[in-house]
């Protein structure tokens, strides 16, 4: 799933990951003992950002569209400009 759809994997796990160890381990400071269920595919992450700090207000936002839009469409209109200077080209050639 990860590689098909990295976006995704980034949103359903990864943060979700993030965000419950931050509050699991705010949870844990306040109290001797603590219980939480989790899902196994959330275990290691929640291992892995333990007591590491985690800003959750960065996780509650919605991320600015990535540049490879802007550089999909910067393509798209290379390849019409292109397109455009050929087929004047042949006009222009054939017109003499």
């Amino acid at each position: 799933m990860s590689k098909e759809f990295p976006t995704l994997m980034e949103t359903l796990v990864h943060e979700r990951d993030r965000y419950m160890s931050s509050t699991l381990l705010k949870i844990a400071s306040k109290h001797s003992s603590v219980v939480a269920v989790v899902g196994k595919g959330h275990l290691q992450g929640i291992k892995k950002h333990w007591k590491q700090p985690v800003v959750v207000i960065d996780l509650m936002g919605i991320p600015s569209p990535k540049p490879a839009a802007a550089v999909k469409i910067l393509k798209s209109l290379g390849v019409a400009v292109a397109g455009v200077a050929i087929i004047s080209g042949i006009y222009l050639a054939i017109k003499k």
